[in-house]
């Protein structure tokens, strides 16, 4: 039940202990409405300055035990109801076991000055006595109750607070930590291109350029002397092998380690495998009963494509299940990767899916993306029937 309610329950039976005696014969219905009006008066002030001036709060608490004295003394009737207001709004500035405290020393006051004031009044029966006590000792307990239920709704309602806005630092830290973990592969994407090509170019220039002026001295001398015209031909031929291993060292660094040790289908079923051990994300390869192998170009873009997919599903759509599908159809290699992730109203094509268009644009292919909000991401990738070709030989 609503405190509110319980103390305009309060309010309404001391009105009408006050209004059915004033409003008998020799009463005055006046005084009746005027003492009323004190009372609710009193107590409205006092709750309005439990937390704006507390020192008015417990003047006006003494002030109405005081008048609950006058009250009783006129009126009679128990005097349980008349604290009822003082001590509900007592109990609400104490906490936790000193809630019990309030109602002790209204009490305590009350009985003070009643007899201060009144000491030839006989104040109570031994029955109206035990049941005052009793009713003052129910509603202490239920105010008690009502309290530690509304402390414990507020200490809630904070934590919750505190959850949400937990919440909401750690999504910013992780779409902070997604961007520079982005970023931060580009950056190092970027620096390997670099490095390569910085190495491809000294190697490449300096045996060029080795190789023009040996075989220049060689047209010179080769009528000269023979045998020393041989003798060089036998090292520049040394030099050049070594040079095209030093390129094939090269290209190969550009081939994922994973893609060296798995050619193909069997790159891929390992790719999906390690993606669902490392992330938990329910990963699973579904192939097509009649299968024939790709070329290099087909293998090694069919896995990048395949790996940016599954990258995209995890940090962008929060997939838990991920699919591949490969169907090896009689004139093309159809393949599937959908998601049960956020999915979205509109795609945008980003570094990940651009490069996935310029992967299959490449090999001749089509690419399309679709998507719906709460249900996932889908890409379809079509990849025209190559003939197959040696991997991993660079001539």
């Amino acid at each position: 039940m609503n405190p509110k309610w319980l103390k305009a329950l309060a309010y309404g039976f001391v009105g009408y202990r006050i209004l059915t005696v004033e409003f008998q014969p020799g009463g005055s219905a006046a005084l009746a409405l005027v003492l009323l009006l004190v009372f609710i008066s009193v107590s409205q002030w006092r709750s309005n300055y439990l937390t704006a001036r507390p020192f008015l709060f417990w003047v006006t608490a003494v002030a109405e035990v005081a008048f609950c004295v006058y009250l009783f003394h006129r009126y009679g009737g128990f005097l349980s109801i008349y604290l009822f207001s003082a001590l509900m709004d007592t109990t609400s500035a104490f906490r936790h076991h000193r809630r019990v405290l309030p109602s002790l020393a209204a009490v305590g006051l009350f009985f003070a000055v009643y007899y201060r004031f009144f000491p030839s009044q006989e104040a109570f029966t031994l029955s109206l006595a035990i049941a005052d006590l009793v009713l003052l000792l129910f509603f202490a307990g239920f105010l008690l109750f009502l309290q530690e239920e509304k402390s414990r709704k507020v200490v809630a309602q904070e934590l919750y607070d505190q959850l949400r806005k937990s919440e909401d630092r750690l999504k910013d830290a992780i779409g902070a930590l997604e961007q520079y973990s982005s970023t931060i592969e580009e950056l190092t994407l970027l620096r390997e291109r670099a490095r390569i090509s910085r190495e491809l170019h000294d190697s490449v220039g300096h045996a060029l350029s080795t190789l023009s002026l040996q075989l220049r001295a060689i047209q010179t001398i080769v009528e000269k002397d023979a045998p020393k015209a041989k003798s060089m031909l036998d090292e520049l031929g040394q030099f050049a092998h070594n040079a095209l291993e030093n390129v094939r060292r090269a290209v190969r660094e550009l081939r994922p380690i994973e893609f060296e040790a798995f050619e193909g289908i069997f790159a891929i079923e390992e790719l999906a495998r390690n993606f669902s051990k490392l992330t938990g994300i329910d990963t699973r390869l579904l192939l097509s009963q009649n299968r024939y192998p790709m070329n290099s170009d087909q293998s090694l873009q069919l896995y990048q494509i395949v790996k940016e997919s599954l990258s995209n599903s995890m940090r962008h759509g929060k997939a838990r299940h991920i699919t591949i599908a490969l169907q090896f159809l009689e004139d093309r290699i159809y393949s599937q990767i959908k998601d049960d992730g956020e999915g979205c109203a509109q795609i945008v094509f980003g570094m990940g899916l651009k490069g996935i268009r310029e992967r299959t644009m490449s090999l001749g292919g089509e690419m399309r993306a679709f998507s719906t909000p709460g249900k996932g991401f889908e890409l379809v990738v079509e990849l025209p029937k190559r003939p197959s070709m040696p991997a991993s030989k660079v001539e």
